[in-house]
């Protein structure tokens, strides 16, 4: 997953986690990834102030050993298709 985040040109920070950070920005941007990526079926945390700095917003991708190869690839196609839309990209 982080591999194909940063191959699409997310920047995902330093993780070497289950859970990976992708910076969004803006609050207003971070929201409406959220939104969107969750109706487009991909589930994902907003952080914002203070958790982060201003403009130092992010979603949080969380990853289990039950996720497969396929969802992997369904969520980096919608991450892309988000974050072209909103300009992370």
């Amino acid at each position: 997953m982080k591999r194909g985040l940063e191959q699409l040109g997310f920047h995902t920070g330093r993780s070497e986690t289950p859970i990976i950070p992708v910076k969004t920005g803006d609050m207003v941007n971070t929201f409406k990834a959220t939104v969107k990526l969750q109706e487009e079926g991909v589930f994902v945390n907003p952080i914002i102030p203070p958790a982060v700095p201003k403009g130092g917003c992010l979603i949080r991708i969380s990853l289990m050993a039950t996720h497969t190869a396929e969802h992997i690839d369904f969520a980096l196609s919608k991450l892309e298709k988000v974050g072209l839309n909103l300009g992370i990209l």
